[in-house]
């Protein structure tokens, strides 16, 4: 144990006595300080396991830890508390719940059960919901969550009825998911806040029992994330904190990269360690990262570092357009693939919709690959289907649970049924549960009460079982409601498929209570509601992997492949917003620094988005922070529109403009012109800008500048 540790590496696992940050940049061993310092807590501190909190990101990191831990020491780690903020939030709620008025068998909604109560809510407001969008006021809500802004204290700053209407149904939302007896994501980091707060002997308690706390990737931490940690750490004064404000990524879901720039301002006596020594990549990837990273202003100061070879050149590709782009990226994989394996390769891009033409390349050439990000398998409907069931056997409060069920498979019960019943519960101020016990008071046909009849009766049934182990429950599920049945009796080939995918989910459930003593419903429920693509995705797997750049944060591959480097794209820019701007060049800094040997960049002159037709594209001027000296260019050209290269110079706009030139305009940044009408001073000049933003200037007026 912490032998071979650099002196950084063992600076930062030896101390204790106060709180500490280790700035631990790309590579640089952060997972192994992690896993020794826990280990050097109970073998050489002496502190009891159960006495410790480590914080991960996700499920995959977590399991690994302890794992890794275990291997270092000879103590049984079963006991010490490693996880996610949502699972260990989560296991928290299960306990303790109820003091806020929950029961505590409570179902956590993901996005699309949130969206579905965002939907019945503005329904129930009786709001247009082609104005109103569920996934907008969703996405609103999850916002003000995310920053700790109840509904009360929504702010008036833009139209009044807009945030009036907001108010309102982020309101009722709440009360909705009370009734529901659910939490969504947010609430798993929000409502063990608020027990804190109403009962402050059981923070005491929690303080009491994590004696150190460790937080990894602590720069994506959020506002309610950073409360938690400051909660039940406090008194102990013991924590360290492990992350890279170069790899903030996630600001748009409510990461705060000022709490990892501010650490020592919220934990006093603190004390700050640097890991830069990288262990990971080639000397030429780390200069380029760094070139990218260094131009933001608000960062830590520090640099990268290897003993590692210099490393081949960055390959950077120009193409056309995004079918020339997917083509030559691929037959550089077909070459590489003789010497290389596919798992060791990956393909990074800003946005999911780029993923399409990439993946009819590779059916073309019966390339295997996976994509991480697509449909994850806990959201394909037949599987969804199921675990609906499985929620509302355990909560029959869940009224989104029993919505997706009471008619799947078909029972002849409608929508109409449904709203029928809603509506019953909602006069009569009495739970779901209640209402179906009360079916005959209900105005329904006599078919459709029968029916109802043999639901409640079957989930009664059912619910006898919560207490045994999860698979017999999924077993007779799905025999009572001859599911099997259900799907071979179409002989549809996507029927087959969904059937296959539930075997696949009744073994995945047999694999649970393999590896979990204590296999009930509940516990299954919440594993699989705070289950990532990341943890179902298999490193060993002889697949070519897709994902994006935020997805790819942590993972490393020999060949790293970044495309649609271009302007609007990465940087995907709605604004001139500074903020945004760095995060996007921390984006590309994660995608660079993934990269063991070789990086390959690309880029297109033009590309379709978002269903329009092909538009004109700039290279990414992410591309110009990085010497021209470290790339193999392979295009027809020096791209014209770098500022950086020797060839390429600002010229004023003396003389005429002509159709294509590419100018800059003072507000608009750089475009190229498509149309000019008239002449001299008076003509009218027609821009493309970048996000295919077409503007229209009066020459004398727009101060145009030639870029030649």
């Amino acid at each position: 144990m912490g032998e071979s540790l650099n002196t950084q590496q063992k600076k930062a696992v030896e101390l204790i006595g106060s709180p500490l940050l280790i700035f631990a940049g790309a590579g640089s061993g952060k997972t192994r300080v992690l896993t020794e310092k826990i280990a050097h807590l109970i073998e050489k501190v002496g502190m009891p396991p159960e006495h410790i909190l480590s914080v991960t990101f996700t499920n995959k990191a977590a399991s690994e830890m302890k794992q890794r831990v275990q291997r270092l020491i000879t103590h049984d780690v079963s006991r010490m508390t490693i996880g996610t903020f949502h699972s260990v939030c989560a296991g928290l709620l299960r306990k303790h719940i109820h003091l806020i008025g929950y029961d505590n068998n409570f179902t956590i909604y993901d996005q699309s059960d949130s969206k579905q109560l965002v939907k019945s809510v503005i329904n129930g407001l009786n709001l247009d919901p082609k104005t109103f969008q569920a996934n907008k006021y969703q996405y609103l809500i999850s916002s003000l969550k995310n920053k700790m802004i109840p509904p009360d204290d929504v702010l008036l700053n833009t139209d009044s009825y807009i945030d009036e209407v907001l108010r309102d149904i982020y309101l009722d939302y709440n009360k909705k998911l009370k009734e529901n007896n659910a939490t969504d994501f947010d609430d798993l980091l929000l409502l063990p806040l608020e027990i804190f707060k109403k009962n402050p002997s059981l923070l005491k308690h929690y303080q009491d029992k994590f004696q150190y706390v460790l937080v990894d990737e602590y720069q994506d931490t959020n506002k309610p994330q950073f409360e938690f940690i400051y909660s039940v750490s406090r008194n102990n004064n013991e924590i360290t904190v492990v992350g890279d404000d170069d790899q903030s990524i996630y600001g748009w879901r409510g990461a705060d990269i000022s709490n990892i720039l501010n650490f020592s301002k919220s934990f006093k006596n603190s004390q700050t360690i640097k890991l830069e020594q990288n262990y990971r990549s080639t000397k030429i990837i780390l200069d380029a990262a760094y070139h990218v990273v260094s131009k933001n202003k608000n960062r830590a100061d520090k640099k990268l570092w290897t003993d590692n070879l210099q490393g081949d050149r960055i390959d950077l590709y120009e193409f056309d357009n995004e079918t020339d782009e997917s083509k030559g990226v691929i037959r550089n994989i077909l070459s590489a693939a003789r010497n290389e394996k596919l798992n060791d390769m990956v393909i990074l891009y800003r946005t999911n919709t780029q993923s399409r033409v990439i993946e009819d390349q590779l059916r073309r050439e019966s390339i295997p690959y996976h994509i991480v990000g697509g449909i994850k398998f806990y959201d394909r409907k037949e599987i969804k289907d199921i675990l609906a069931y499985l929620k509302y056997i355990l909560n029959p409060s869940d009224t989104i649970a029993f919505t997706r069920v009471v008619n799947f498979p078909p029972r002849g019960i409608g929508k109409t049924t449904v709203d029928k019943i809603f509506r019953y519960t909602n006069d009569q101020q009495i739970s779901l549960s209640e209402g179906l016990n009360r079916i005959d008071e209900i105005q329904l046909g006599d078919k459709q009460k029968k029916q109802l009849k043999k639901f409640n009766a079957l989930i009664r049934t059912l619910q006898q079982y919560i207490d045994k182990p999860t698979l017999d429950i999924v077993e007779r599920l799905i025999d009572d409601i001859n599911l099997k049945d259900h799907y071979k009796s179409k002989d549809n080939p996507e029927d087959l498929e969904r059937l296959a995918n539930v075997d696949e989910l009744v073994l995945s459930i047999s694999d649970f209570c393999d590896r979990n003593e204590e296999n009930n419903l509940a516990l299954f429920i919440e594993e699989v509601s705070l289950l990532t693509d990341i943890d179902r995705w298999n490193v060993n797997d002889q697949k070519l992997t897709l994902m994006t750049l935020h997805s790819s944060k942590g993972l490393e591959f020999n060949r790293v492949y970044i495309l649609g480097l271009e302007e609007g794209l990465l940087p995907l820019m709605h604004n001139n917003d500074d903020d945004d701007i760095e995060e996007e060049r921390r984006l590309f800094y994660v995608g660079i620094t993934r990269g063991i040997k070789r990086v390959i960049m690309s880029y297109a002159n033009s590309r379709r988005r978002y269903g329009s037709s092909s538009m004109f594209n700039l290279r990414s001027s992410f591309l110009d922070d990085i010497p021209e000296s470290t790339f193999n260019f392979h295009g027809k050209k020096r791209s014209v529109f770098s500022s950086k290269t020797s060839i390429l110079q600002e010229k004023s706009n003396e003389g005429e403009f002509a159709v294509n030139d590419i100018v800059e305009h003072k507000l608009y940044g750089q475009g190229r012109i498509i149309f000019i009408k008239g002449i001299g001073d008076n003509s009218k000049i027609s821009i493309k800008f970048r996000g295919n933003e077409t503007k229209k200037f009066i020459k004398k007026y727009a101060n145009l500048k030639k870029i030649t």
